[in-house]
């Protein structure tokens, strides 16, 4: 069986730093103000508590490209440019053949893939397949001060992240969308 990259982010560990986001952008070279990576609220606004005094909280949920198995996104992409890699299972654009359309964009039930403006190409995530690859964990991943995500094939049993999704429980975001999203969350 291939691989198919996955991640799973345990928001019970995640404090909101941004660090992910941050790790992401500077690391991956990301154009402009195009960032790959996101922490949002779970509860609505990313740094609103919610409850009363004195059980209150907050709760974040980073977000990233899903590398679905049935990605919308390569699905609708006029040119092909946009593919998901039989290798690894990750979703990546080819920038050499996209035409910015935006139809990626437009068909992404997470919103993910962006348009960068000055270069007419679809920017995202690419769960650092390269470094996955060559057995580095992704930028996000490896910065995570909480520790709070952790990467592997989804199709080995015996790998850690597909353990921890076992063990926790844990659950892919907006799964009824019918893509079949890698990332999965407790």
């Amino acid at each position: 069986m291939a691989k198919q990259y996955g991640m799973v982010i345990d928001t019970t560990r995640c404090m909101g730093c941004q660090t992910c986001a941050v790790a992401c952008k500077v690391s991956n070279e990301v154009p402009g103000d195009i960032y790959w990576a996101h922490v949002e609220g779970l509860d609505g606004d990313v740094y609103r508590p919610t409850g009363t005094f004195p059980q209150v909280k907050m709760n974040f949920r980073p977000t990233l490209c899903n590398h679905c198995a049935e990605p919308a996104c390569a699905a609708n992409c006029p040119t092909g440019a946009m593919a998901k890699r039989e290798d690894n299972g990750a979703v990546v654009v080819d920038q050499e053949v996209c035409i910015g359309c935006g139809t990626c964009a437009q068909s992404c039930p997470y919103g993910v893939p962006q348009i960068d403006e000055e270069a007419a190409v679809s920017s995202k995530c690419t769960m650092c397949f390269d470094r996955q690859d060559n057995d580095h964990r992704p930028w996000c991943v490896q910065a995570c001060p909480a520790e709070a995500r952790i990467v592997g094939d989804l199709n080995d049993p015996e790998s850690d992240v597909a353990k921890y999704i076992a063990e926790k429980g844990a659950v892919p975001y907006l799964e009824e969308h019918g893509t079949q999203p890698s990332v999965y969350y407790v």
